[in-house]
């Protein structure tokens, strides 16, 4: 009876190992309106599709909750709003709240590190939005606060502290620094307010990452692609929050990058507007880093490309690995929590693409490629 008992508990205790070990995949198709979703199966190296949701038309940015168990996805054709899905231990979604009103399209969603707050960037709207979220995970409608931003405010996050929220301008140039108020979820400007990016005109900062650990130097980095310039600015956190930019390195294979020109802001009309060029625009999109902080990764859309680098222990300074073809008009990609895959998505592609990392050398390989909805744009994994 003992032994029955004692199997039966250890049975017990690998299935919930296994469940808990489960990893998933969403992807936001912004043309078809969905969210598809996948389980990511490491030791078969494949994603297994679950099944593909109604989430609105251009539904786009997304972020999971602290506790993997709720979804949001932003939804940037009117009504803007924010819809709320709770993730099932199959990895299907159950959309479960009414939908919160949004003051604007939002480009960028992310949390604070509490997971109390959505922080919402707008790059129509030239504002950002803090929404505090209830204890039953939905986002509560009046925002804690609306600040309008000057112009093209293009993402959001917290720095790992969760004292300093950072906003950067694709339309001025400059990265916004704030001081964060983790119990009211209100921001005041830090003094300087903002740090101009690489000291020129037209760079265009869009998405920014920080490095999960500081380098041998004690210092916290922070990368921010620059959408039109074609780099990755380095920036340190200093202890008042504010930030010192260093180097830019850039964020194509030269050889590449030499048959392009300086990108140009795109028009509200539409990502293809602009008038034709001698040679194609650089276009960044987005960017990560692994959670060891030894690789980071960068998408560029008119080449379709991806880059990876790496990353020096030592002081965070960027080194060329390689840019290989990947999905048409990459936009957004996301990397697991053992820092092995790297799952990416393509406006103009309607497959994603699933990568391995190599733990030497940080570059990719191809492992399939599986169907998704039409203008995939924003890739989240829960693990």
């Amino acid at each position: 009876m003992k032994k029955t008992v004692i199997a039966a508990g250890m049975m017990l205790f690998a299935s919930t190992v296994l469940a808990q070990e489960k990893s998933f995949v969403y992807v936001s198709n912004g043309d078809s309106g969905t969210v598809t979703a996948y389980e990511l199966q490491k030791a078969q190296r494949q994603l297994k599709p679950i099944g593909e949701y109604p989430s609105g038309l251009k539904s786009m940015p997304m972020v999971v909750s602290l506790d993997n168990k709720t979804l949001y996805v932003s939804v940037r054709s009117k009504p803007y709003h924010v819809s709320a899905w709770h993730i099932q231990p199959d990895g299907s979604l159950q959309h479960f709240a009414d939908n919160t009103p949004l003051p604007e399209a939002m480009a960028y969603v992310a949390l604070d590190k509490s997971g109390k707050f959505l922080l919402s960037s707008s790059y129509g709207g030239d504002l950002f939005s803090i929404n505090r979220i209830a204890a039953d995970g939905k986002v509560e409608s009046a925002p804690v606060q609306v600040v309008h931003t000057g112009k093209r405010a293009h993402s959001i996050q917290t720095d790992p502290s969760n004292q300093f929220l950072y906003v950067p301008l694709l339309g001025a140039d400059q990265l916004l620094q704030y001081r964060f108020d983790s119990h009211s979820g209100t921001v005041t400007a830090n003094t300087p307010a903002f740090v101009n990016i690489q000291r020129e005109a037209a760079t265009g900062p869009r998405h920014f990452t920080f490095a999960p650990q500081r380098d041998e130097k004690g210092e916290q980095n922070l990368y921010v692609l620059t959408e039109m310039a074609g780099n990755i600015s380095r920036l340190t956190l200093n202890k008042d929050g504010t930030l010192t930019e260093h180097e830019a390195t850039p964020s194509l294979d030269p050889a590449i990058a030499a048959n392009m020109q300086r990108g140009e802001a795109r028009p509200l009309t539409g990502d293809d507007d602009l008038p034709k060029s001698a040679k194609p625009r650089l276009w960044q999109a987005d960017i990560h880093i692994t959670p060891n902080g030894r690789f980071l990764y960068s998408t560029e859309r008119t080449s379709s490309h991806i880059t990876a680098f790496h990353v020096s222990p030592s002081d965070g300074r960027l080194t060329l690995i390689n840019s290989m073809p990947t999905e048409a008009q990459p936009r957004g990609f996301a990397i697991d929590n053992s820092g092995r895959y790297l799952i990416e998505s393509g406006q103009k592609s309607t497959q994603i693409s699933l990568y391995s990392i190599d733990q030497t050398t940080g570059k990719l390989t191809l492992i399939e490629r599986v169907p998704t909805g039409k203008g995939a744009n924003w890739v989240t994994i829960v693990e």
